[in-house]
């Protein structure tokens, strides 16, 4: 079963079950499920590199198809054209995040257990100003990334910003990532990710200051592989994805932007 962070204010225990929640005040972890009718699916290249993805207990198994990545297909790359999925960013309360806000925070969370033979790929969910541009630095986008492959025994987890080379925590038993994104009155701050082993002991963390954002915001989760790595038809990722939006104005009352 994946775990998703969660906080139970009368014990003062963490770790949970899947759809778990936060302390009082704090909003409920969303999972990524793209599945559900509230994403909308882009492949500006229309290339067809993901067959299918299912959601299951929140867990999410990313089907592909067989390819040879080009530059085109690294989320990382100059210019991104393969498969995302975005919806606007909000609340838990439903209402739109909006730059002018005095300030709020984006967590991310993925469990990527080990899977034998799993696809040599590159993921990632974040924060993104244009979800269908093939740009990277007008996509805009910032967050948790993850390749989870464990055929090699290469699991990376870290940060990922624009179209720069992700920082990322390398250790063999890592399965955990945590990130976090914090915007104050308009302006971004630094996008930090944390990558995790299954024991819950630390691997190490990376963090770097986002570029400018405007207009909507939205979250998205990209899928892609490095350059001239060779996906063979019908490998899958296995993981589970959640996200929150906390509002945080900062500094105490009376004393916050």
């Amino acid at each position: 079963m994946p775990v998703v962070p969660c906080f139970d204010p009368t014990t003062g225990a963490s770790g949970g079950p899947a759809g778990g929640g936060g302390a009082a005040g704090l909003p409920a972890w969303r999972v990524v499920d793209v599945t559900d009718g509230s994403w909308t699916a882009a492949d500006p290249g229309a290339n067809g590199r993901v067959n299918t993805v299912g959601v299951a207990s929140d867990i999410t198994t990313v089907t592909w198809n067989g390819f040879t990545a080009t530059s085109d297909d690294a989320v990382d790359g100059t210019t991104f054209t393969g498969q995302r999925y975005y919806r606007a960013l909000t609340y838990d309360d439903g209402t739109p995040v909006a730059l002018t806000d005095a300030g709020f925070t984006l967590e991310m969370w993925v469990d990527t257990p080990a899977v034998a033979g799993c696809a040599r790929t590159q993921l990632a969910v974040g924060v993104s100003s244009d979800p269908t541009a093939t740009t990277n630095s007008i996509i805009n986008f910032s967050g948790l990334y993850w390749s989870p492959d464990r055929t090699d025994g290469v699991p990376y987890i870290g940060q990922i910003r624009t179209n720069a080379s992700p920082l990322t925590a390398f250790n063999l038993n890592n399965r955990y990532g945590y990130g976090r994104s914090a915007f104050v009155s308009g302006s971004s701050g630094q996008s930090f990710a944390w990558a995790i082993k299954a024991d819950g002991t630390s691997t190490g963390y990376n963090n770097r200051s986002m570029t400018a954002y405007t207009g909507t915001l939205y979250v998205q989760l990209s899928m892609g592989a490095p350059s001239t790595r060779v996906i063979t038809a019908a490998q899958t990722n296995v993981f589970s994805a959640w996200y929150r939006v906390i509002r945080t104005p900062i500094g105490p009352t009376g004393h916050a932007p």
